[in-house]
């Protein structure tokens, strides 16, 4: 075999086969963070879950959340309910600036994860719509230890996100090169 033969077999490439080359990202901006923290607030206070929806735009794949809409919901410390009144007004909300609703937040009593319960109450689901649990009624907000992150995937259901998958961006926008 002559050396150009043996060099292109030793550096020919196998392509890995991927359904989908990207990693799912959920990306909101720091604002936005800090207003999804004042929405679930009130629900702390009481000790109750809180439930809040994140408004923006998705591929389905990646999500970018910009604003926050908080419902008037009915809350337990074990649990919380959103009327079809209130879905309305945010579905409104939403396509009056030509926004999706891209994640439903919601705190828990204790440790974050999809509960059964979880599961069922998530009416919405579409690609790239987000799914993110926050533990200790939000006590940690801002900081988003230990939460709980999932994006609906066609197919797959509720895919689990890593930490490293939420990405907080600094401030509110507009981004450029000289300010992140």
């Amino acid at each position: 075999m002559n050396l150009p033969t043996w060099l292109g077999r030793w550096f020919k490439s196998t392509p890995t086969p991927h359904t989908d080359p990207r990693r799912p990202k959920i990306i909101m901006p720091q604002d936005c963070l800090l207003a999804l923290t004042e929405a679930l607030r009130p629900s702390l206070e009481r000790r109750h879950e809180g439930i809040a929806y994140l408004l923006g735009r998705t591929d389905g794949t990646v999500t970018l959340a910009t604003t926050v809409f908080a419902p008037v919901a009915r809350t337990t410390a074990g649990s919380f309910h959103v009327d079809a009144r209130s879905m309305a007004i945010c579905m409104q909300a939403a396509g009056a600036h030509e926004l999706q609703i891209v994640a439903q937040v919601h705190t828990h009593p204790g440790q974050a994860y999809h509960s059964d319960g979880d599961v069922d109450g998530a009416r919405i689901r579409y690609p790239g719509y987000a799914s993110i649990v926050v533990p200790n009624y939000g006590v940690h907000l801002p900081q988003l230890d230990g939460i709980a992150a999932y994006l609906w995937r066609a197919g797959d259901g509720w895919q689990t996100l890593n930490t490293d998958d939420l990405i907080i961006i600094p401030g509110a926008g507009p981004w450029t090169r000289t300010n992140g």
